[in-house]
């Protein structure tokens, strides 16, 4: 299953980027590493749950293709192997997907970044209607803004680029 391992590769590495990041900043004042821990800490049980969940569909796919050799030989592709040709095309677009999310934070901040982002991922990515994604990114905005700047009082960064865009559309 190559297309699992694939995927796993990449939870891994991102496992490694997260964990290494939160190791880091555990040694930082409490005030400067909260961030890294409200973003690091939810990634990386994110990550230990893809992985389990792999390693499980791996397991499943090891015994559908163990009882299709003890049936009758057919004519006809195993679906579980033609399932998992791997597709380096959807694999390069999950990281531009995320190096895209990691520089609009850097350059725009989050709260210009998240809404685009979820709308962008869902129209493109989850085909979902114009209609659902947009209104989808508005309230994963406004969860985000809600809870960090009202219910945690924590400031985002608000980007590189986010004042002097804002200068620049005010004449200044």
């Amino acid at each position: 299953m190559k297309n699992t391992s694939s995927n796993s590769n990449m939870t891994v590495g991102l496992l490694v980027i997260f964990t290494v990041m939160v190791a880091i900043s555990s040694q930082y004042p409490a005030g400067a590493r909260f961030m890294t821990f409200v973003v690091g800490l939810p990634a990386i049980a994110l990550c230990l749950l893809q992985l389990a969940l792999d390693a499980r569909e791996r397991r499943l796919g090891d015994a559908v293709g163990r009882q299709s050799t003890q049936a009758a030989p057919s004519s006809q592709p195993d679906t579980a192997s033609a399932a998992a040709v791997h597709d380096p095309r959807k694999e390069l677009i999950v990281w531009g997907y995320f190096l895209a999310l990691i520089a609009g934070v850097l350059l725009f901040g989050f709260y210009a970044t998240i809404p685009v982002f979820i709308a962008s991922f869902l129209r493109f990515q989850a085909r979902a209607s114009w209609l659902m994604s947009l209104g989808l990114a508005a309230a994963a905005g406004a969860v985000v803004y809600g809870a960090f700047e009202h219910v945690l009082r924590v400031p985002l960064h608000s980007g590189f680029l986010t004042d002097d865009i804002q200068a620049f559309l005010q004449g200044q």
